[in-house]
């Protein structure tokens, strides 16, 4: 959206009865704040959540793109609130210009679904940075269930050009796959505003979430993962994505991996736990396992079940990172286009074996550290 949209619609906003009041969200998400502490409000427009915020103890930072916006929030700011409220201009597609961990809520009305999906991850992950464990995310977005969905030019899944603004448009699951990292308090398309009563619209989504502080282990995590294997061109090829987890795994966060997830579903089998992975992370399904070798279930006849089998190779993490240890099959999956869950990983993609070999043994950095002994076993197959 250019600024003469925002002026124009700021300029329409300061007439209306409503503008002056807290939102109908404000009131709801107070509810789920800390006793005290600093709020984030990103894109508050004329500043009236945030007033209401600092009205009720907390520090407020107010954030807006629009001039006009941040000078009608400062005339409003009553003397009584200029210790605690600080008015500052942001644009919510760059990094936010805060430190680490200095917010106890981030608070968010109406003004973070102007953005393509990678914008919105980015701002997302911006927001888990400068919250501290434990804070607050509240926000509240346009739904799939506006009158105005699925209108104007679609740009990508949800997204559309409609006149001068370009609007995404959120559904209850979209927004929990986005927020992973957080235990959520609310999350469902019930909310309104005061505008959009008069149209007969109650069906924005409401988000309000806790956010997971950083994991201490009393335990090994069992995981397993797939080199997946094709032949394109008389050579073998295996897929490989970009590992995304910027706040839950920093440390592997943009290296290379074949798809691999967390035994984490009680007594399933690990062959099922493989097939569901391969599903979820590059919706590919599973055709068969190379040197697939394990046991029929046995039971000593006290009502249980025990497998054995012999993965490819396994790995164990033995320092910084998680406590990671993996079973590694080689694979091959069914005909299809790979498409890496964006949640968790993306850009899937094929790869020359000799083009992992340059990676492996020049570049090894690029590759998740987990996976490395696997790709040396593996690597060393290939020229036998």
């Amino acid at each position: 959206m250019n600024n003469n949209v925002w002026s124009d619609l700021h300029k329409n906003y300061k007439s209306q009865d409503w503008i002056d009041k807290p939102s109908i969200f404000a009131e709801t998400a107070i509810k789920y704040f800390p006793a005290k502490g600093r709020v984030l409000d990103l894109g508050a427009g004329q500043g009236q959540d945030s007033r209401f915020f600092a009205e009720h103890g907390y520090d407020v930072v107010s954030t807006d793109l629009e001039e006009s916006a941040l000078e009608q929030s400062k005339s409003k700011l009553p003397q009584a609130l200029r210790q605690k409220v600080s008015i500052q201009k942001v644009e919510l597609r760059e990094e936010l210009p805060f430190d680490t961990a200095s917010f106890d809520v981030v608070y968010a009305h109406l003004s973070i679904h102007y953005f393509d999906y990678d914008t919105t991850e980015r701002l997302l992950e911006g927001v888990r940075r400068v919250l501290r464990p434990g804070g607050v995310l509240a926000f509240f977005v346009n739904s799939v269930h506006d009158p105005e969905y699925n209108t104007g030019t679609k740009l990508e899944e949800d997204y559309f050009q409609i006149d001068k603004t370009a609007k995404r448009y959120f559904s209850v699951d979209s927004t929990r796959k986005l927020m992973w990292g957080f235990n959520v308090n609310v999350l469902d398309d019930q909310g309104e505003t005061y505008k959009d009563r008069v149209k007969g619209v109650h069906n924005l989504v409401r988000f309000i979430g806790t956010l997971i502080p950083a994991e201490t282990y009393t335990g090994a995590f069992a995981c397993c993962g797939a080199i997946i294997e094709r032949e394109q061109g008389g050579e073998k090829e295996v897929l490989l994505q970009t590992r995304w987890q910027p706040f839950s795994d920093p440390v592997y966060s943009g290296t290379l991996e074949f798809p691999i997830g967390r035994l984490d579903k009680p007594f399933e089998d690990v062959h099922d736990t493989l097939a569901r992975e391969i599903k979820e992370e590059c919706d590919l399904t599973l055709k068969s396992i190379k040197q697939d070798v394990r046991t029929a279930m046995v039971n000593t006849g006290k009502d249980d079940g025990i497998i054995g089998f012999r993965p490819f190779c396994c790995t164990q993490q033995l320092k910084n990172g998680k406590p990671w240890i993996s079973y590694i099959f080689v694979c091959e999956v069914e005909p299809g286009k790979p498409t890496a869950q964006l949640s968790e990983a993306k850009d899937a993609q094929w790869m020359k074996i000799s083009e992992v070999r340059k990676l492996y043994e020049r570049s090894p950095e690029k590759l998740f550290g987990l996976q490395l002994p696997a790709w040396k076993y593996y690597l060393e197959d290939q020229v036998q």
